[in-house]
């Protein structure tokens, strides 16, 4: 186990030693209460001597016994009653409106360390159900998409191009009209747009052959910025990059991974309205980082925030991708207005853009998904501490892109 790891189990039981364990607490209160009744019954007994020597004495022992049990019985009560009946009110209560359809609904902690755990595997529990239940409406969604654009694209496709070459015919014939040229330019436009749309819709749904390689994510960063920064894109734009020279080859597509990169920079540029900085780091980072849920590392560059606990995509990815040695990590990162937690696995569906109307089809981001999850990965966003969005990927290493000691070595993990 890492150093990382060790810090982290080692929070975790200083976190519990905060509780106390149920059963302590009821033998303690039964210590207590026991050593009470018989302190007072001794004490009874001492003071009032000559009451139980008379000749209702055994009256007087046996109602001061009743006593005893009385309150006995009474204390043992109320700590029943405040150490397990009403946490476990509150527990049935909670899983009650669970069960009826509240997947926001969380078991309170409880005071003691069994309640604890019990709360802490219910709230587990309800979070993996929220997260299936999301991924299967994004499997329906990508289905959906698929089918639409199968269906589709023909039925527009043919009348578009149609449109297309009435509108060249009318601009030969409009005779210097400013009015008619206004028009056709409005014409081409809006077709251009839905054609636009209809491709994305098509590079998104369709299946393709894949000419999967091993591919260095450095130099296609290299390469796209180089290609953005001719065209002018980043031209208002400081373009910082952070890359681990030593960063090993991952299996994929090079050119549906360039479609990554322009997708995610043409965003960052976007979302700044052409100024401020954007910032792509290339890590190569241990498996365990990831799946020990702390994958900052103390040289990670200023523009990441620290992420608290694995993303809800992130353990998705972890449960299903088995267990690895190395992940290549890749961030690009704007100085933006950033993206508002309620919206940051919505911005991954097909057609949800947080553009202004006419300016984006929905599609960019989800096609990064789609590249990104179909070579093995996954990709999530969070904060950057400029307070824009940090688009975070993850890629496992094959095992033939290791160190030829690291790759032979025998796997040896639990």
């Amino acid at each position: 186990m890492s150093t990382r790891g060790v810090r982290n189990s080692t929070g975790r039981r200083r976190r519990l030693s905060v509780f106390t364990s149920l059963k302590a607490e009821m033998i303690l209160s039964l210590a207590v209460l026991g050593t009470a009744a018989l302190s007072l019954a001794a004490l009874n007994v001492i003071v009032l001597q000559n009451l139980v020597m008379s000749r209702h004495g055994a009256l007087y022992l046996a109602l001061l016994i009743i006593a005893d049990v009385i309150i006995f019985v009474a204390f043992g009560a109320y700590k029943v009653q405040g150490l397990v009946l009403d946490p476990l009110d509150r527990v049935v209560e909670a899983t009650e409106a669970i069960a009826n359809g509240d997947l926001s609904r969380r078991v309170p902690q409880g005071s003691t360390i069994e309640l604890s755990r019990l709360a802490r595997s219910i709230n587990r529990m309800t979070s993996r159900l929220l997260e299936e239940q999301a991924q299967r409406g994004h499997l329906e969604k990508v289905a959906s998409v698929g089918r639409l654009a199968a269906g589709v694209a023909h039925e527009i496709g043919n009348p578009l191009g149609a449109i297309g070459g009435y509108s060249h015919l009318l601009r030969r014939s409009m005779n210097g009209n400013a009015e008619a040229a206004d028009a056709i330019a409005g014409i081409e436009r809006e077709s251009a747009r839905i054609d636009r749309i209809m491709r994305g819709m098509l590079d998104y749904a369709r299946p393709r052959h894949r000419a999967v390689e091993p591919t260095r994510l450095n130099d296609i960063v290299r390469r796209v910025v180089a290609m953005l920064t001719d065209q002018g894109t980043l031209r208002g734009v400081q373009a910082t990059l952070s890359l681990d020279e030593e960063l090993p080859p991952v299996s994929g597509d090079p050119h549906e991974l360039e479609q990554v990169l322009v997708n995610l920079l043409l965003n960052a540029v976007d979302a700044m309205t052409g100024e401020g900085i954007v910032t792509v780091v290339s890590q190569c980072i241990p498996f365990s980082e990831i799946a020990e849920g702390d994958d900052r590392r103390r040289d990670d560059p200023a523009p990441l925030a620290p992420a608290r606990e694995p993303n809800a995509r992130v353990r998705a990815w972890l449960r299903s991708v088995g267990e690895l040695r190395e992940v290549v990590k890749l961030v690009v990162a704007d100085s933006g207005p950033g993206i508002p937690w309620s919206e940051s696995e919505r911005v991954f569906d097909p057609f949800f853009t947080t553009k202004d109307p006419g300016k984006g089809t929905g599609l960019g981001l989800a096609i990064v998904a789609r590249v990104v999850e179909g070579v093995g990965g996954t990709v999530w966003v969070r904060e950057s501490r400029e307070g824009g969005a940090a688009f975070v990927m993850y890629f496992p290493v094959p095992v033939a892109a290791l160190p030829n000691d690291i790759a032979a070595a025998p796997d040896t993990s639990p």
